[in-house]
């Protein structure tokens, strides 16, 4: 049995502090110092663990089925993403682990694959990479172009972005966290590239735009990064060490990491008011002499011909996106070292309706389960009807702004729901499309509240006054409502929008509502504007 040495002024201190025997205070030490080593050989263990465990290695197939049970559709997206993550990180594990099996090959310069991907807003790009980020072991870190510039210019520049991924890996320390990096590879994800693309009729370099694409080249391959700010505290200290020892190139390794091991994704929507991404695709493809387009229309260079009836509907729904080779992304505003960087080109689709459908009903972290988790909270069991989920699938894709639209619809369509019902006796509720359609109304209807009597009281609460409805009014806008498809709320917002200026009128107590009042919308501003007149007046006589 190992023996263990053990202090005597400890156990006499903890026999005086706490009143007890020698034996007492020498058996407690014993099982403090026990539990002190198996505490601290276990998070050691774990840390060792976290820190050192090798990243495994997934196949292309195994990537995108994962990708798959969150992004609906996006096919050629998923699936060139998750080639690329596949290959690079496999080649960052055989390069620490098999160097022997590498050097059998006649490669002595890895490309990587790194990836540009086009599309509109809201089709999935970034969310296609927090879903891939979620899989692999790696630091996956989404940063936005805009946010960055040119390496001595105000405001963060490239390099920063590097900084940032290191603070993302496992590690007590800056050197640990980069060694780790090192070691297993991270991927970062430039968005809104091309905000950064250099406008057509600007002359010279652009700082802010071609500037940054140069920074971003550099780092892109392969580059040896400062783990410290140079411009920070930390950073010149660092500095200053080195020098001190002489600037030995071990003690500057450490400090330091290299991009090789770092798969770069760039993307963005490609669009602006004038030339964008579609329109230049489309113009090269316009452009090539007797071309057949898809409606069988013919295009020969220096003639118009007109176009078939019910051609310019095809082209609405053509995605020029896919179309788009390098000349395109240079010709956008991209320098073309950094197009020839990213081997990879890819697209996403504009989502449809039926995309939208699909994105509620068949994606594990659908926004449908998030809100049935938030009405779960308070006691409160709620479901969607197949027809509330079209509804508002169809009002998301009129805004144009892809699966983003989705939350705002549904916070629309839910704001009174989830102020009013927690706290109640409700425990369930079902949102079908007349909800969808008009929400306020149905909450009332729930809640065996008039929509006027709401009015009502939202009034009084803003500005002390309290309306009155006669029985013609309350009729009048009960038909106005129905003959524009409105709820009887918002035809009360509409027709009384200019009541508040009764507040501005020294109007207190009891103000009844006419179906006069309703009909003519000028009538509070000429109400108003006759009061403001007597009140000159009367100030005049003074």
């Amino acid at each position: 049995m190992a023996q263990k040495a053990v202090p005597r002024q400890a156990v006499e201190k903890i026999a005086a502090d706490f009143g007890c025997s020698y034996d007492e205070a020498l058996n407690a030490y014993l099982k403090a110092d026990n539990a002190f080593d198996e505490t601290l050989e276990s998070f050691l263990k774990s840390k060792s663990k976290v820190a050192g465990a090798p990243v495994p290695v997934l196949t292309p197939r195994q990537i995108k089925e994962h990708l798959d049970k969150y992004v609906i559709g996006q096919e050629d997206y998923k699936k060139r993403l998750a080639i690329a993550a596949s290959y690079h990180f496999a080649l960052v594990r055989a390069k620490q682990e098999n160097e022997q099996f590498l050097q059998g090959f006649a490669v002595n310069r890895f490309r990587k694959k790194n990836t540009l991907i086009a599309g509109p807003s809201g089709s999935g790009k970034t969310y296609c990479v927090e879903v891939l980020g979620d899989l692999l072991r790696v630091p996956v870190h989404i940063v936005d172009a805009t946010d960055y510039t040119e390496a001595g210019y105000v405001g963060k520049n490239a390099e920063d972005m590097i900084r940032e991924v290191i603070g993302m890996a496992p590690g007590d320390s800056k050197r640990e966290r980069a060694e780790f990096i090192n070691r297993n590879g991270a991927l970062i994800f430039v968005d809104e590239i091309d905000k950064k693309a250099k406008e057509g009729n600007l002359i010279g370099i652009d700082v802010s735009r071609e500037g940054f694409q140069r920074a971003v080249l550099k780092l892109i391959e392969r580059k040896m990064v400062t783990i410290e700010d140079p411009n920070s505290p930390a950073g010149q200290i660092q500095e200053m060490v080195e020098q001190q020892r002489g600037g030995a190139d071990t003690g500057k390794k450490k400090s330091m990491i290299n991009t090789e091991n770092i798969l770069f994704i760039l993307g963005g929507s490609f669009q602006r008011p004038h030339d964008p991404m579609e329109g230049i695709v489309k113009k090269r493809l316009d452009s090539k002499t007797g071309r057949v387009k898809e409606d069988g229309s013919l295009t020969i260079s220096g003639f118009m011909l007109e176009e078939p009836s019910g051609a310019s509907k095809k082209e609405i729904y053509r995605n020029y996106y896919k179309d788009a080779n390098e000349d395109d992304y240079i010709r956008f505003g991209l320098i073309p070292e950094l197009v020839g960087r990213a081997p990879i080109k890819t697209y996403v689709n504009a989502l449809s309706k039926n995309d939208l459908v699909r994105i509620m009903t068949q994606t594990e972290d659908s926004i449908l389960n998030q809100y049935k988790l938030e009405f779960k909270l308070f006691g409160i069991d709620v479901s969607f009807t197949p027809d509330a989920v079209e509804e508002v699938a169809e009002r998301a894709e009129k805004k144009k702004t892809g699966a983003r639209a989705l939350v705002s619809e549904w916070e629309t369509v839910l704001t009174d729901f989830q102020y009013e019902l927690p706290g109640t006796s409700f425990t369930s509720v079902t949102i079908d499309g007349k909800t969808c359609r008009k929400p306020q109304d149905e909450i009332l209807r729930l809640l065996e509240k008039s929509p006027f009597l709401d009015y009502v009281g939202r009034f009084k609460m803003d500005y002390g006054l309290t309306l009155k409805f006669t029985d013609e009014a309350v009729k009048y806008a009960e038909d106005y409502a129905a003959a524009h498809n409105l709820q009887v709320s918002e035809a009360l917002n509409k027709l009384l929008a200019g009541a508040p200026a009764l507040n501005y009128m020294h109007q207190t107590g009891d103000f009844t509502i006419t179906p006069e009042m309703l009909s003519n919308e000028k009538y509070f501003d000429k109400l108003y504007v006759e009061w403001h007149k007597k009140q000159m007046e009367q100030d005049g006589e003074k």
